[in-house]
């Protein structure tokens, strides 16, 4: 003889209990009761696993395209960051050129005069981000190394614009 647990004899007075519930009701309550457990059911599974594979799927375009542009600009910063590891040489001659070809921005009075391994750069009324432009790429392209400056703030034509005047020394590679 085996001998019950309360667990066991509970259980089985409850499932006693349940189909003398269910044979108590009627046809039409069964059916009605059936398809309130289908439904039931129906929604946990939405819940648990239908909607969230649901959302995902439609988060993933616009998921993918950021991870495409983060991927993109992370590329761009590799790049940069190889071409900063080996800069290809410029000749003095191709700094002084670019130096020269590309004043322009810097208003017409920037001049430009040779001494030995340095170049002094002279203005009088160089916008801001002009000049900051032209030294950024006067150190990247042209490889030159500021050397000296005595730059002011001079008066502008507009009050919105900042501009300078001095010289700044640079030294070619």
């Amino acid at each position: 003889m085996n001998p019950t647990t309360p667990w066991q004899s509970a259980q089985k007075n409850a499932a006693q209990a349940w189909r003398q519930a269910w044979a108590a009701r009627s046809p039409r309550e069964q059916t009605l009761l059936r398809a309130a457990a289908l439904f039931l059911a129906m929604v946990v599974v939405w819940q648990w696993a239908w909607a969230p594979a649901w959302r995902t799927w439609q988060e993933a375009p616009t998921r993918q395209a950021a991870i495409d542009s983060q991927t993109q600009r992370m590329l761009q910063w590799q790049a940069q960051a190889q071409g900063l590891q080996k800069p290809s040489t410029v000749s003095r001659t191709e700094a002084m050129q670019w130096l020269e070809k590309n004043l322009t921005d810097l208003g017409p009075d920037a001049k430009l005069s040779l001494t030995g391994d340095y170049v002094t750069l002279r203005v009088e009324a160089a916008p801001a981000l002009a000049m900051a432009r032209w030294l950024s790429q006067a150190r990247e392209l042209a490889q030159t190394l500021p050397h000296q400056a005595q730059m002011q703030q001079a008066n502008s034509p507009s009050p919105n614009e900042v501009v300078w005047q001095g010289t700044l020394v640079l030294r070619l590679p």
